[in-house]
């Protein structure tokens, strides 16, 4: 078998493969056996039809039949023969057609770029030093003080005002018509937080639990959900419960009540610290997209478009699900518009996976085994769920190979941080 690699572009090659004679014959045998189990001639017997006959009656489809066969028979062998690494779906042109004879098809497909990066070792990155505020600590306290917050009945003839919590029931009508997320049931409302319409909680303030209430208002014209703004909203409330909250005060007691903690002063302690582990956390993901900007503008190569498609389809499908998450219609998104704003995006991110790719290759580095399970573990960890469960699901879904290149990406990453030169900026001032 010859093969003569043709370059369309530096990451578009076209291969020209020629099948000796004896190797088409026996695609074509095969082929003849196939056709003849399930073909239905008169006066034969399935399986029993003459080659001649097979030939005269389905010449056509047999040409196809060969061909294919053919085709999935050698393009393999002739790949790894030209030391090739297809990444897309080969487009296969085949040559003139003979019964007899050698046989030549055309395979035209894309390959990953070749590339030699520029020094990336002292790049220069800046990083804002890690300060945690007191009021960063006295919000997430808030927060907490949120969580062992109860909630208490209320006597019968309690007023709803701004700071109860409310449980109802809603119909909802949109210009006369019901509509997604229109309707609810024990449905937990906190007044005063602005989590709903301010029109809507202005129509219920004054209720009285097992009051029936008649809403009626209009939608901004500026509502996120392009579906109803402008129109006119009417809504059936039953108010079901309400709730008055009692909220702990922040002290010792209130330490212990939140787990291992002796005071608050511990509680503060630790509250500062995980606000300051987030916050490096972040820093490193700051870090971490100077070094990809800097690799990306260093170096500059051809993309294979089908990577690019395939990194388009996958961010159209995530606004898609955003879209349905938010009760908004599929059909109504642009996607000639999307792609177009998407592209540069799509396009950053595959030149982004190809250079942490060959940092990955300089370096050699590898993923262990080790890291695999721990990274499962802290997954699973994560969502309180068994290990191996979690590791069934990815193996299941196949996508522990892509588990595995993120891993690897990281490796990537902070190999070239650690060589990296950092500046130490102070926090910006926020405005007042």
């Amino acid at each position: 078998m010859k093969t003569e690699l043709e370059a369309v572009s530096s990451v578009k090659k076209r291969l020209k493969v020629e099948v000796p004679s004896d190797l088409v014959t026996q695609a074509r045998a095969q082929a003849v056996s196939e056709l003849g189990k399930k073909a239905k001639v008169e006066g034969f017997r399935p399986g029993h039809i003459p080659p001649q006959i097979i030939e005269k009656k389905f010449g056509h489809e047999l040409q196809q039949m060969t061909i294919e066969k053919v085709v999935d028979q050698t393009l393999g062998l002739a790949f790894e023969q030209a030391k090739l690494r297809p990444i897309s779906k080969p487009e296969i042109n085949p040559g003139m057609w003979s019964a007899v004879g050698n046989f030549s098809y055309t395979a035209t497909f894309e390959v990953l770029p070749e590339m030699t990066l520029k020094d990336y070792k002292g790049l220069k990155l800046e990083k804002t030093e890690v300060k945690v505020e007191s009021k960063e600590i006295e919000e997430e306290l808030k927060r907490l003080q949120a969580t062992m917050t109860q909630l208490e009945p209320t006597p019968t003839e309690t007023a709803l005002a701004i700071g109860h919590v409310a449980i109802i029931d809603f119909k909802g009508l949109a210009d006369g018509k019901r509509f997604q997320g229109g309707e609810a049931k024990d449905y937990v409302i906190e007044m005063g937080t602005g989590n709903m319409l301010a029109d809507f909680e202005a129509g219920l303030k004054g209720a009285k639990a097992g009051e029936k209430k008649e809403l009626r208002f209009e939608y901004p014209k500026d509502y996120f959900n392009k579906e109803l703004a402008g129109k006119e909203a009417k809504f059936d409330v039953t108010v079901k419960q309400i709730r008055k909250k009692n909220v702990p005060e922040l002290n010792d007691d209130f330490a212990k009540d939140l787990g291992n903690y002796k005071n608050l002063n511990e509680v503060r302690d630790d509250v500062n610290k995980q606000i300051a582990t987030t916050k490096e956390n972040q820093q490193k993901g700051e870090l971490y997209n100077q070094i990809l900007k800097q690799l990306v503008d260093q170096n500059k190569f051809d993309l294979p478009e089908s990577l690019v498609q395939s990194e388009l389809a996958y961010m159209l499908n995530d606004i898609a699900q955003e879209m349905k998450r938010r009760g908004q219609k599929v059909e109504d998104l642009n996607v000639e518009e999307a792609i177009k704003e998407l592209k540069p995006d799509a396009e950053f991110r595959v030149r982004s996976f190809l250079v942490l790719d060959q940092v990955a290759e300089d370096a050699k580095l590898e993923v262990t085994e080790q890291e695999m399970e721990n990274r499962l573990a802290a997954i699973a960890k994560g969502l309180k769920k068994p290990p191996a469960e979690i590791k069934a699901y990815y193996e299941k879904n196949k996508m522990v190979g892509s588990l595995q290149t993120r891993i690897l990406h990281e490796k990537a990453l902070e190999f070239v941080l650690n060589e990296a030169k950092i500046k130490v900026v102070k926090p910006k001032k926020e405005k007042k």
